[in-house]
């Protein structure tokens, strides 16, 4: 036995010439995993690309504005598990875009990337959102209706009818104005409603702002009395405790006229004097809120002879937004670089016709929908419609919807709890379609041949070395049976030996396969229309499916080398043919 195992140890050392064979498995490991890691970075980035043109599982875009009452139907229909109201606003001075929503789901309803992102995106959406309990009067319950009990006077005000509307925000932060009816200017409480459409919304609701419509009277008297408004209670509708209108006594009171306002600065400009609306002050007294305020006088040129003049409108808010001096909000790096701003810089978004600061806590990389070139803010919905209540605009009006839905698909039946006009996109849809596309399959398709090929290319190579290796090497394996070494042991031995050439030439190829994926596949990698794709594309390797052809490419050639040492023909004969040859 020691005579057997130290001939077959000096027979082992004698060099095994299989360098083409090494060659070969290291390449063909190298292009399987090339090969395997672009079809797999495509097909990924298919998912990326829809994700980022989608934003969310589902994004519903209406032809109008929703009601209350549409809002609220989308957030209940079957199978959506979220939905966020986004509004988007362009700039007006510079490029880029202003993106409003809800900050305080929007973490689980936009499809973001984590390369996107400077870190996780809860506390990131949180950073924007704003502190403590919102603004306004929280109406208990699901109400359909609010009543609101009211009056202006005194009689003698030369006042037509006022027009009461009431703005209420829901819980997604979006903001609606209800009117409520109009207000006969005598003195005297009247009771006033205003109907959710629909019936229904994202409850809770608050209210935010009251506001008291007027015509200006055309001329100033000095004598006039001041107007006195005043909110008695308002309650969610029959059958709910009433909240006294001294719940509104430390809200902001503001009257104004934009018409009289802007006409003073402009040709034809106002007809004769004029006295800009102004609030002297607000009391309580038995439970109300009592606002004294000057409704002022004027009117407008016009350029029409049959009617010289045009009255002038004026408005009475009164307002329970905190109106802070700016309001957080997320950049991506391209709305940094177009404005040359940097995080903790104080940039103006133009929203609804004012402009509002926003003051940048962190930067994004991007974010779904809004082009790389210009980028754009990102702010909550609810800061930005407490903004414009506040300066006594219109709330911002959601352009879109995001849903976030049960399995990432389109509900079925969606389509019925939706405005027939509206427009439907969903990241499935989208990736379905990319996945679909001729142009990007049949180039997939083939890479995955190629990879195949590679590999038995690479396993049959390797076998045809092993066999001219074990052909050469009759003499010494006649040897080897002649000293009393068993067949079994023999191909162990060639076993090995092959296998220590395999495995290093399999992870080498395994590594230079990995190198080339991160050099050539973001280059390679391109959207149908031959774009580079965005969000760019991210590498994925496909390690499982690499490492098992690396692992048949190592293996196979071994066990073909047992199975032809296992079957060795009679030693004297092949020692006789040796010494022949």
């Amino acid at each position: 036995r020691l005579t057997a195992a130290l001939a077959s140890w000096q027979i082992s050392r004698q060099p095994i010439r299989q360098g083409g064979a090494v060659l070969l498995v290291v390449l063909a490991t190298a292009t399987t995993g090339l090969v395997l890691a672009q079809r797999a970075s495509g097909t990924r980035s298919d998912r990326d690309q829809a994700a980022f043109t989608a934003g969310a599982d589902v994004r519903v875009t209406p032809a109008v504005p929703l009601s209350a009452g549409q809002s609220g139907r989308i957030s209940r229909a079957p199978g959506v598990r979220r939905a966020m109201p986004v509004a988007t606003f362009p700039a007006t001075t510079s490029s880029g875009e202003t993106v409003a929503l809800d900050a305080r789901q929007a973490a689980s309803v936009t499809l973001l990337r984590a390369d996107q992102l400077p870190g996780a995106a809860r506390p990131l959406f949180a950073a924007i959102t704003p502190p403590g309990a919102p603004p306004g009067l929280a109406l208990p319950g699901r109400p359909a209706r609010l009543q609101l009990t009211a009056a202006i006077g005194p009689a003698t005000l030369p006042l037509q009818p006022v027009t009461v509307t009431v703005t209420v925000t829901d819980a997604a932060g979006d903001a609606y104005l209800l009117t409520a009816g109009t207000l006969p200017v005598d003195g005297r409480d009247h009771s006033l409603s205003a109907v959710i459409p629909g019936g229904e919304a994202i409850y809770p609701l608050r209210v935010t702002a009251v506001t008291a419509g007027y015509t200006l009277p055309t001329r100033p008297s000095l004598d006039e009395a001041a107007a006195v408004f005043t909110v008695t209670r308002l309650s969610g509708g029959p059958a709910t405790t009433p909240v006294p209108g001294a719940a509104l006594s430390r809200w902001r009171v503001a009257a104004s006229s934009a018409q009289l306002n802007a006409a003073q600065a402009v040709f034809p400009g106002v007809e004769g004097p004029v006295i800009l609306p102004g609030v002297d002050g607000t009391v309580t007294a038995s439970g109300a809120t009592q606002v004294t305020f000057q409704a002022g006088a004027g009117q407008l040129v016009a350029d029409s002879a049959d009617a010289p003049t045009v009255p002038v409108a004026g408005q009475l808010t009164l307002t329970a937004a905190r109106g802070a001096a700016a309001i957080p909000g997320l950049a991506t790096r391209g709305f940094l670089a177009a404005t040359h701003s940097a995080v903790g810089s104080t940039v103006l978004a133009a929203v609804n016709g004012t402009n509002l600061s926003v003051k940048i806590v962190a930067a994004l990389a991007s974010f779904p929908t809004v082009p790389l070139s210009g980028g754009a803010l990102i702010v909550d919905l609810a800061a930005v419609q407490d903004q414009l209540t506040s300066r006594s605009l219109p709330p911002a009006q959601p352009s879109q919807w995001w849903l976030a839905t049960a399995g990432g698909r389109p509900p079925p039946g969606l389509a019925a709890w939706l405005p027939a006009d509206a427009a439907v996109t969903s990241a499935a849809g989208l990736t379905g379609g990319l996945l679909s596309d001729p142009v990007s399959v049949v180039p997939r398709n083939a890479l995955l041949a190629v990879a195949l090929a590679a590999v038995i290319l690479a396993i049959t190579g390797f076998c045809v070395s092993i066999a001219t290796a074990v052909r050469q090497r009759r003499g010494e394996n006649a040897l080897l049976a002649a000293l009393g070494v068993p067949p079994g042991a023999a191909a162990r031995q060639l076993g090995l030996e092959n296998l220590m050439l395999s495995v290093p030439s399999a992870l080498a190829g395994l590594v230079l396969g990995a190198l080339l994926a991160e050099l050539l596949v973001p280059a390679i990698t391109l959207t149908t229309a031959a774009a580079t794709p965005v969000p760019p594309v991210l590498i994925d390797f496909s390690w499982p499916l690499t490492a098992a052809l690396a692992a048949a490419v190592a293996a196979v050639p071994v066990l073909a080398a047992g199975v032809a040492m296992a079957r060795r023909p009679d030693p004297a004969a092949a020692l006789r043919t040796s010494e022949t040859v």
